[in-house]
């Protein structure tokens, strides 16, 4: 019973589930995926859904579109770009951007503290990508999340 209370308490204070930052629509084949930005102090705030260094990953089936809301619940400013790999580079633009569409805007600048941009594109090629923030030093700094579009997936996962 102790064990359950603590778990139950820690998921109050993280404030999400995994389940509530992905959901799948078969029928329409779109994935939506939630990036928040500065979610707690993981990483100094330099983190994505209170996660950092890909702790976590996003998959996606290959070939669907996805929707990727994002919102910056930091006090520093943030962004989003889907790129190729599974190393964070030193700095990114619109035009690393892995897939037409798979950024926020400002991606260099961010958007400030309670902004959010909706991203959409479609996941064409399956592969190893990874979801960091543009703003010069945050993926260094560890603001990146993974991503993998998956050929055959049935539905959108994050864990």
């Amino acid at each position: 019973m102790k064990n359950m209370l603590i778990l139950v308490a820690a998921l109050a204070v993280s404030g999400a589930s995994a389940a509530s930052y992905v959901s799948s629509d078969a029928a329409t084949k779109t994935a939506t995926i939630v990036v928040d930005a500065g979610q707690g102090t993981a990483g100094g705030g330099l983190n994505f859904n209170g996660e950092v260094k890909a702790a976590k990953s996003f998959t996606v089936p290959a070939g669907w579109n996805v929707v990727m809301k994002f919102k910056n619940m930091g006090s520093f400013a943030h962004s989003a770009v889907v790129i190729k790999g599974s190393t964070p580079p030193a700095s990114v633009t619109e035009k690393d951007a892995a897939f037409p569409g798979a950024h926020t805007a400002m991606v260099m600048q961010g958007l400030p503290m309670n902004a959010a941009s909706n991203a959409k594109f479609k996941a064409t090629t399956a592969g190893t990508y990874l979801i960091v923030c543009g703003v010069p030093g945050h993926a260094l700094g560890g603001q990146y999340l993974g991503l993998k579009v998956v050929a055959g997936a049935k539905a959108a996962t994050y864990k």
